[in-house]
């Protein structure tokens, strides 16, 4: 007996970069604009939860009075 679906190729799977280097130019430029736009985002996001922990660890700012 065997799990259902080992030895199965997957679906779903993401393009690697080098496909998206085939891509004709103003394509490969929006791709690449959604990816920095993904990663600015995410680096936004990982400063504003570091001055929350900051914030949190010496006690000027309290999460739940924010929230409640």
């Amino acid at each position: 007996m065997s799990a259902p679906g080992i030895g199965k190729n997957s679906h779903l799977a993401l393009p690697d970069l080098a496909s998206v280097t085939k891509l004709p130019k103003p394509i490969k430029a929006l791709v690449y604009l959604v990816v920095l736009a993904v990663l600015t985002v995410a680096g936004i996001t990982a400063l504003m939860a570091a001055m929350v922990v900051i914030g949190q660890l010496t006690g000027t700012f309290d999460v739940f009075n924010f929230i409640g």
